[in-house]
């Protein structure tokens, strides 16, 4: 019983994380975040010392928790272009937030990414495809939920 308890005490020491944070050095690894089912792709590029990409991070959750299997909602973060920056504080950033969709802790070079997701560096924006990863829509700047939910909606409707 006491080795038990000392197990569970053990446990609970470690630190936890529900961030589904995957580092990877190429563009086309955001592919990699989605599965095949949704019929939608939602793919928001953003960092943690970007203000507006902070504030977004709600809407992101309640956009992803709304739309269920139709919606795949992933991140890419470009923390890695500050030095010293860690992914650990990135993990612990999503988890703070109860974001636990996946991420790409984006550690290539800035220009690649641009070129890949076709945008000039400017976050957060956030790009829209349908599962055979045509481009749908795009939004530069911080999401406003509602207006956002309702754009997906009418994407879902015009993509059946």
């Amino acid at each position: 019983m006491r080795t038990l308890v000392a197990l569970l005490i053990a446990g609970l020491a470690l630190p936890v994380t529900a961030a589904d944070l995957r580092p990877s050095k190429e563009p086309s690894a955001v592919e990699k975040l989605f599965s095949g089912k949704a019929r939608l792709r939602l793919v928001n590029v953003w960092a943690t010392w970007c203000v507006p990409c902070v504030a977004e991070m709600p809407d992101l959750r309640a956009i992803d928790a709304a739309f269920g299997s139709e919606l795949a909602v992933a991140g890419v973060t470009l923390d890695d272009m500050i030095p010293d920056t860690k992914p650990e504080k990135v993990a612990s950033f999503l988890d703070r937030h109860g974001i636990t969709f996946p991420n790409l802790y984006y550690t290539g070079n800035a220009d690649a990414l641009g070129d890949h997701l076709r945008f000039d560096g400017e976050i957060p924006i956030t790009i829209v495809y349908d599962r055979k990863g045509r481009e749908l829509w795009r939004h530069r700047g911080r999401l406003e939920r509602d207006a956002t939910i309702a754009r997906l909606r009418e994407l879902l409707r015009r993509t059946k």
